[in-house]
């Protein structure tokens, strides 16, 4: 599920996992990866001073061999899947390249197994035996423990209900271990905030980016017009609730029950009336200075999820990136009410 979460969103953190060793969009692709293989990639968005020139950027970019959705279910494993996610688009990206892997090809990894191995490093009496919550820099500050620890994901299937996290029968098998052959280097880290870094950072390398973020809760509001509310006893004007600047036609408004932060077309919302409410971790895949969202912010990052298809809606790289319409979106990657999910790359 890609979503597009709107450049508001509050303590934004990148991470980029460098040279990892083990959907796409055509807009603007082609004509930047073969410029990036040059030894002047590094240094051509920059000033003389180390400072980004955002304007000679791309409008508009998508990663390639991006892995298909996974869904985290009730566990509070988001930074499990966004390292894995990481993981398996690196491998992909190098294993074509390499001719390991055909270019309609990829190896799912195992979120399962990468808990467990977590946790067996992680001995303390507080996290032990849990992967509800984590940091995606674990792969980096704990490599050395972590090198082989990638499994695939036949191996050790994802257990999606809560009180689970130890399942994975497999890995006590001495022979799984040593026959695995999946093993990873972490070379580098990088941590960015603000938007051009972040950007350039995802042009030059090619690479899928997991992004720490808060999550926040909207409160909708319904003006005290028409027929449905006209006697409601919170429209009354001594002691109603005030109308947000955004909805002058009416002095007094109703709180609506949902403050769901993203609306049914997968796009996180960014609106005066947000709170925080959570923390989550994705992969962005892409960008976009041109997309407008429906509440008429102009340019985000589009993120890999790992949550549900549902009402939270999504859309297929090609539409975040405007190479088709919406209808053609829509008969290819349907509503996910009335139709299972299709995983458009």
């Amino acid at each position: 599920m890609y979503g597009f979460p709107v450049l508001m969103l509050l303590n934004m953190v990148m991470l980029a996992v460098l040279a990892v060793q083990l959907h796409h969009s055509n807009s603007l692709q082609s004509r930047f990866a073969d410029s990036m293989d040059t030894p002047a990639a590094a240094t051509m968005y920059h000033t003389r001073g180390g400072g980004i020139i955002a304007a000679l950027l791309p409008i508009k970019f998508a990663v390639d061999y991006v892995t298909p959705y996974k869904d985290q279910a009730r566990r509070g494993t988001c930074w499990d899947f966004g390292t894995i996610g990481a993981l398996e688009q690196s491998y992909r990206k190098h294993g074509v390249a390499k001719g390991w892997l055909d270019s309609n090809e990829y190896v799912s990894f195992s979120e399962q197994a990468y808990g467990i191995e977590v946790m067996e490093l992680c001995t303390g009496p507080v996290w032990r035996n849990s992967t509800e919550g984590g940091e995606v820099p674990l792969l980096y500050y704990l490599h050395k423990g972590l090198k082989d620890s990638v499994f695939p994901t036949r191996v050790c299937p994802y257990t999606s209900s809560p009180g689970h996290d130890w399942d994975c029968p497999e890995l006590d098998d001495a022979f799984v271990r040593k026959s695995n052959p999946l093993s990873f280097t972490v070379n580098d880290m990088g941590t960015f905030y603000d938007q051009a870094s972040i950007k350039h950072k995802l042009v030059q390398s090619g690479l899928a980016m997991p992004v720490s973020t808060t999550l926040v809760s909207v409160q909708h509001m319904y003006p005290c017009v028409g027929k449905l509310l006209a006697n409601d006893p919170r429209c009354v004007a001594a002691t109603c609730q005030l109308c947000p600047p955004e909805l002058p036609m009416a002095t007094c408004c109703v709180p609506a029950d949902s403050t769901h932060g993203q609306n049914m077309d997968g796009e996180f919302l960014a609106h005066s009336g947000m709170q925080v409410e959570d923390g989550h971790t994705m992969l962005v895949v892409a960008y976009n200075d041109l997309f407008r969202t429906r509440e008429g912010a102009t340019g985000g990052f589009v993120v890999k999820n790992s949550w549900q298809d549902g009402f939270q809606g999504s859309h297929s790289m090609a539409y975040w990136m405007q190479d088709v319409s919406e209808w053609d979106d829509r008969i290819m990657c349907p509503n996910s009410f009335k139709y299972k999910p299709v995983h458009l790359l």
